[in-house]
């Protein structure tokens, strides 16, 4: 799909990639642009195969009014966030960071604190 990108500055228009083969480059690398793939799948477990196959988990978005496939999704998709009917919101006390390449670890939130915090156990007896 294209579309018009202003002439001044540098652009990148949103990108439709259609019905690409999961073993093209752009399947396994983390494009940092508007760009998206469209695989079809056959089924629900297909599609939660073929985005987990994928190195980096860093968010995942679903599109359904299934509420068996948001389970579904939510525990199966290895990614740091899962946004369900829109785009992700991030809000300082929720956690954010990714899982496999895309990281390790979260930033925000409790999880993001503890990064900065030692634990020490004390056991005194009087």
């Amino acid at each position: 799909m294209a579309s018009a990108v202003p002439e001044a500055g540098y652009f990148v228009a949103p990108t439709l990639l259609a019905d690409v083969p999961l073993d093209a480059p752009v399947m396994s690398e983390e494009p940092f642009g508007p760009v998206a793939c469209a695989v079809p799948f056959d089924s629900l477990d297909q599609a939660i195969a073929q985005a987990n196959h994928n190195p980096y988990g860093l968010a995942g978005y679903l599109f359904t009014d299934s509420a068996k496939a948001i389970l579904a999704v939510s525990e199966r998709l290895e990614v740091g966030s899962l946004a369900v009917n829109g785009m992700g919101v991030s809000v300082p006390e929720a956690p954010f960071g990714g899982v496999k390449d895309s990281g390790y670890g979260s930033e925000s939130g409790t999880e993001g604190m503890e990064a900065f915090l030692d634990t020490k156990f004390m056991h005194y007896v009087a």
